[in-house]
């Protein structure tokens, strides 16, 4: 039987604040790094932009209306629209469905280096769904570069070189 006047093992208030303080100095010198990684930014920025065209061509079947990804002409991003240039809103917050990588800190540096779409300078998904025509992103970050494909009708995406 425990002996009822020893102390209990509990954490304090100080032990707590310490443990904080040692995971918040690691994260700010490893997470740096890691993003500091051409091909682990460059790959995270891909994937993102393969989800926001999957986002989109959802958005246009649910809503039966053709929606756009544009791109901005100095690689610096994109926004999703209706097909008169109306901003559609955000699915993670408040404000425009748009990516800006100088504005976000783990993708600056990513930059929008060539896209070509068969049926103009953006990409565009009909009231079905349907990608209205194929093209491709080529994404650069320091050395290293990829490109996502889309393909016409389906809007099947692929990641890679």
């Amino acid at each position: 039987m425990a002996d009822p006047t020893s102390p209990t093992p509990r954490f304090t208030l100080l032990g707590l604040v310490l443990v904080l303080v040692g995971i918040a100095a690691t994260s700010a010198v490893v997470v740096p790094w890691w993003f500091g990684r051409a091909e682990v930014t460059l790959e995270a920025a891909a994937r993102l932009l393969a989800e926001d065209v999957h986002d989109v061509q959802n958005r246009a079947a649910l809503r039966g209306e053709r929606l756009e990804l544009r791109f901005a002409p100095d690689g610096s991003g994109y926004r999703a629209t209706t097909a008169i240039g109306d901003d559609l809103e955000s699915p993670m917050a408040n404000g425009p469905f748009e990516r800006h990588y100088p504005r976000d800190a783990v993708f600056r540096g990513v930059e929008i280096v060539r896209t070509r779409f068969e049926g103009g300078d953006r990409l565009a998904f009909g009231r079905a769904g349907e990608c209205l025509w194929a093209g491709e992103i080529e994404l650069a970050f320091e050395d290293e570069r990829t490109t996502v494909r889309i393909e016409a009708d389906t809007g099947i995406v692929r990641v890679g070189d």
